[in-house]
Parts: structure tokens; sequence; C-alpha cells
């Protein structure tokens, strides 16, 4: 009975070896050091006796903004409905069709955006 058991014993530990030896050869080129990182280069430390002045200038009158131009009306050309920017699914929606106003979007066929509260049974 010690026999097989050290018969057993043996040939465990010999494939145990063997796998650790595979394993070993297929990650051997993995094991490499990593190259470092380049840093950044950073400017030079200024001296106290340095000391920038930065000459300020009088406050310019503030200019008038030009008028927000309005944003489009969006189309979805499947489901012929337009999108105003009141719409909350303005911004999500693609559309591929846009028009200046809604009164161009009625005009060519599309309905206006409905929530599932306005849609009437």
């Amino acid at each position: 009975m010690l026999w097989l058991f050290s018969q057993m014993f043996l040939l465990c530990l010999a494939s145990f070896a063997v796998g650790v030896l595979v394993t070993w050869l297929s990650v051997r080129g993995r094991l490499q050091p990593e190259r470092p990182k380049a840093r950044l280069a950073l400017p030079a430390p200024r001296h106290a006796a340095e000391q920038v002045v930065i000459a300020e200038q009088p406050a310019a009158a503030p200019k008038p903004s030009p008028a927000k131009p309005s944003l489009p009306v969006k189309g979805n050309s499947k489901t012929m409905v337009y999108h105003t920017p009141d719409s909350p699914y303005y911004r999500r929606m693609k559309g591929d069709m846009t028009f200046g106003s809604e009164a161009e979007a009625r005009s060519a066929g599309y309905r206006m955006w409905t929530t599932k509260g306005r849609v009437k049974a």
C-alpha cells in the first residue's frame, strides 16, 4: 500500500512540475519590465527677484451681444412629427429635417409633437 501511495505522489509531483515549467515558458516573454512613463516638462520656478508686471487696461464698455438666433424646428420624416425648442424631446432627437419655423413644417405636412398627456383618446 505504501508503494502505491509513493508512486501516486511522485506522479502528481512530476505533473505539477511540468505544469509550472509550461506556465513559466509561456509567460516569460511578458515579464519584461515596463518602460517608465514620460514626464511632462514643467517651467523652471521663478526667483523672488523676478516679478511679472501686468499693465491694467481700462475696462472697455460691454459690447451688445448680437440677437440670439432662434433654434431650428426639427422634423422626423418617418413619423412626420416636428419638435420645437419647447419640446422635452428636442435635445434628444436628431431630426433628419430642419425648418425655419413651425409654419414651414406644417406646410410640409408635419404635425406638432405631443406628450402622452396631450393625446386625446
